[in-house]
Parts: structure tokens; C-alpha cells; sequence
């Protein structure tokens, strides 16, 4: 569990701290964070086929193979459990480096950030683990449970992704208000 949190709350205080300096642009964070949440929250919530945004790749098996089980989990910890440079289905996650740039205080940015990779890192390290635990059971319907579960994640990250939108079209008339 330590292998993914840890590593996954460092990328990401260094990503808020890096978004935090994109913040100050006015507007620009809002928009851009209204127009993605629109997209992509009803596409998920209408199951309309959506690429997310993302890079496709994995570990390299050699990475992997013949590898003592510690340096097997520093590898896939640090690798999946920031989420950035492996495979997420879920739109929602690339909306949090643009809520992170919308926070004035770099400090509680930073804070915010190692708070959302320890999450990240601590659900991906339990969704490795439920996932393995389902397989090792050796029955097909449990990959068909496992994509059910996928799919009512992607309707509901949908879901939530229109609900901020609705709190970033709030927040942006706000500023426009604020400038007129």
C-alpha cells in the first residue's frame, strides 16, 4: 500500500504546485475546467464511446519479471499510483490538477495535492488488490463483474462531473460578474 500512496503524493503536490502557477491566468482555469466537464461528464453519463484523456502505457514486463516481490511493488506503486503515465478510464481524475489551480494559498495547493495522490495511490493499491483477489478465484463471471463495475464507475464519474460543471458555470459567472 505504501508503494503506491507515498509516491503518488509526492507527483502530486509537485503537480498542484506546477498547476497553482497556471491558476493566476484569469478565467482561463475555469473555462477550460467548465468546457471539460461538460465534454466529458455527458459523455460518461450517456455511455457516448469518448476516448479519456490520458497516455497508453503500461510497465514494461521486464520491469517486472524476475524481480523480487518488494522492488515488484516500489515498481508498480510508483508507476500506477499516481495515475498520470498508465491507463484511467475515468475523465473525472484529469479535472482535479485544474481544481488544484483554482486554489489561491500555494501551501493548501501542495496540501491538497499530496492529499489527492495519497487517495489516488491508496485506491488504486485496494482496486490492485480486489481485482486480484477476484481473478485468483478462477470463475470467468468474476471479469464480468469486475467490467460491471467498471462501467457503473464511468456513468457515475459522469455524473459527477456534471455537477461540478454546474458548480464551475456558478463560479465562473461569478468572475465574470466580479470584472464587469
Amino acid at each position: 500500500m505504501a508503494a503506491y500512496v507515498f509516491p503518488a503524493a509526492l507527483v502530486w503536490s509537485g503537480l498542484a504546485a506546477l498547476f497553482w502557477l497556471v491558476g493566476h491566468i484569469p478565467l482561463l482555469v475555469p473555462l477550460a475546467a467548465l468546457a471539460y466537464t461538460l465534454w466529458f461528464g455527458a459523455h460518461e453519463a450517456l455511455g457516448l464511446p469518448q476516448r479519456v484523456p490520458g497516455l497508453a502505457w503500461q510497465v514494461p514486463s521486464g520491469w517486472i519479471n524476475r524481480r523480487p516481490p518488494i522492488l515488484q511493488a516500489l515498481t508498480w506503486g510508483t508507476t500506477l499510483g499516481p495515475g498520470l503515465v498508465t491507463r484511467n478510464p475515468y475523465a473525472g481524475m484529469w479535472l482535479l490538477p485544474l481544481l488544484l489551480a483554482l486554489n489561491a494559498n500555494l501551501f493548501m495547493t501542495i496540501i491538497a495535492g499530496l492529499a489527492i495522490g495519497a487517495a489516488h495511490g491508496g485506491a488504486r493499491a485496494l482496486g490492485v488488490l480486489s481485482n486480484r483477489e477476484q481473478v485468483d478465484s478462477d470463475m470467468d463471471y468474476e471479469y464480468l463483474s469486475i467490467l460491471g463495475a467498471q462501467l457503473r464507475w464511468l456513468y457515475i464519474d459522469g455524473l459527477l462531473l456534471l455537477l461540478a460543471a454546474g458548480a464551475l458555470a456558478a463560479y465562473t459567472l461569478s468572475l465574470l460578474g466580479a470584472h464587469l
